[in-house]
Formats: C-alpha cells, structure tokens, sequence
C-alpha cells in the first residue's frame, strides 16, 4: 500500500474512530448498555487492527527504504514519539476494560477491580483516546498534505 493510501485509510479510521468514540461515550453516560458495549469491542478490536497495520507498513517501509523518519523534521519525530506513546494507555486501558467486562467479576483481582471503576477509568481513558484520534487526524493532515 502506497504512502498517502495508507495514510487515507489511517485518516478515516481516525475520523470514524472519534466519532463512534463519541457515540459510545454518550451511550454510557445514558446507561445504554446495549449500544455501548459493541461499540466499544468495535473501536479495541479496530484499534489494535490500526497498529498492526501501522506496525506493520512502516516495518516493511524501513526494511526497503532504511529508515522510516527519513526526511522527517526533527519536530515531527518528537510529535510522533510522543502521541504514539500516549495511544497506547487508552488502547491497553480500554482492552483490560473490555476484557473485564466481558469476562465477569465473580473472582477477586484485577477484573473485579476494573469492573468496579469501568466508570471512573472509562472517563479518563476516553479523553485520552479522544485526544490520540486528534493526533491521529492531525497525522493524517501533515502527512498526506503537506509532506
């Protein structure tokens, strides 16, 4: 896949991902259960799907081209480093989330844990997660259209 196609695809995934982000935000706060499950199992499962993906284009980039950040300003490396460090706290956050949820609460420890404060951690990783889609847009946008 070529350079901007796969930053396209990355675009409108980062797009589709805030909005159905959003949508499954205001489903839990309207304690619609029933659509906000699937939708957040929807937006994990597409997520990891994403950095795979990711991983896996830019692996195959440097081990034809060299190096990945060739050409890239400095600035934007940093950019880079920084919001894909942050991606990953909502995505392993919201996995263990969706992994208690979907496993029960019966025994004692972390899924018991999780499924007690699903709320509490659900506020703070979806702000997160919203901010990294940002990012990811805002990725879209440099990389396709002014580099």
């Amino acid at each position: 896949m070529d350079r901007f196609a796969f930053s396209l695809a990355g675009g409108l995934w980062g797009v589709t991902a805030f909005i159905l982000l959003l949508v499954a935000w205001r489903a839990a706060a309207a304690l619609n259960i029933r659509l906000h499950r699937p939708l957040m199992i929807l937006l994990v499962v597409g997520a990891w799907v994403f950095l795979a993906a990711y991983l896996s284009r830019y692996s195959e980039h440097s081990r034809n081209y060299g190096s990945s950040t060739q050409g890239l300003p400095s600035y934007l490396i940093l950019w880079l480093a920084v919001h894909g460090t942050i991606a990953l706290i909502p995505l392993l956050g919201a996995t263990m989330l969706v992994w208690a949820r979907l496993t029960g609460s019966e025994a004692p420890g972390v899924r018991s844990h999780l499924n007690r404060n699903h709320r509490r951690y659900g506020r703070v990783l979806a702000g997160l997660w919203l901010f990294t889609n940002a990012g990811g847009i805002l990725n879209f946008l440099l990389f396709s259209l002014f580099l």
